[in-house]
């Protein structure tokens, strides 16, 4: 039986609207930092990468098959989150095959190659950001500095990063992107809906607000663009095009006084989920230091 390819982002209804895009020639290191990452306001920078030399070279097949010498796990769906045991289990491929293997695919095949770390062979096609300045590009607190997504019709399921700042950087292939922050008032509307999988059910809409409140905000990634994403704001991605598919993410520390208040459902949520009484008394710990943080420094 032939797999459905499953796309994430309409599942969750809501409104729609344009988000927010600028010109990477149009934005330096200050107003990036001080309009976005310190409002926790995300944007899509756009011909942000197209002087690396992974923008020109990696969608040349056989290219990247030639520098690859590491197994990996394929999954044959899209990105579920969180990726749980199943996938650490799959079965391993040499990287140079699973790459061969996603090239050639029918565009109605799905596949993916999730969060790889990036081969020491790759780096140096890869450059820096503009827009972020060396001394704020901090390593982050939880997740991975680079994580890299190759894929062929494989979406990302909704879900939002709980601390750390994300640049998602479209290097080969096209992403259709969908954000939105919730508030204490729709959370349970929403989050408790999403996190039970309830959007992926045929009658979803009955889970959902019947007015459909919620705003939405879309862009779609060209290749070259990064979508900055800042913690605790929600994200579904669905691939743009069939074709074989590149995605880099980036991280760099959350600045302290921006670290989730304790009135936030989002950390809430998080606090409740720490599999042991220390690691919830240690994440209420971090995030009132923060708070603190903010009243001295706001």
């Amino acid at each position: 039986m032939t797999k459905r390819v499953v796309k994430v982002i309409d599942l969750v209804p809501g409104r729609a609207v344009q988000l927010a895009a600028i010109d990477n020639q149009a934005i330096d290191h200050e107003r990036f930092w001080r309009d976005h990452v310190c409002a926790q306001q995300p944007i899509v920078i756009r011909h942000a990468v197209t002087n690396w030399p992974a923008f020109r070279k990696w969608g040349t097949p056989g290219y990247l098959e030639a520098l690859a010498n590491r197994q990996v796990g394929v999954s044959d769906t899209f990105n579920a989150s969180p990726a749980g045991v199943w996938y650490q289990n799959l079965p391993k491929y040499g990287l140079d095959e699973a790459i061969a293997c996603l090239r050639n695919a029918g565009p109605d095949d799905t596949f993916a190659i999730r969060a790889l770390p990036i081969p020491q062979e790759w780096k140096a096609d890869l450059g820096s950001y503009d827009f972020l300045h060396a001394n704020r590009d901090l390593p982050p607190r939880a997740y991975a500095r680079d994580r890299l997504f190759i894929y062929r019709n494989a979406s990302t399921e909704w879900h939002y990063h709980t601390t750390d700042e994300t640049l998602t950087t479209q290097i080969i292939g096209r992403k259709r992107v969908s954000m939105f922050r919730l508030s204490k008032e729709d959370w349970h509307a929403y989050a408790v809906p999403i996190k039970s999988n309830l959007h992926h059910m045929d009658e979803r809409a009955r889970f959902f607000p019947e007015d459909a409140s919620l705003t939405k905000f879309e862009a779609t990634l060209e290749p070259g663009d990064v979508l900055y994403i800042p913690p605790f704001w929600w994200h579904g991605v669905d691939p743009a095009d069939t074709g074989f598919g590149i995605t880099l993410a980036h991280c760099f520390r959350t600045p302290f006084n921006r670290l989730g208040s304790l009135s936030d459902p989002a950390v809430k949520d998080v606090i409740r989920a720490q599999g042991s009484l220390m690691l919830a008394l240690r994440m209420r710990a971090f995030v009132a230091l923060g708070s603190l943080t903010r009243i001295v420094n706001p």
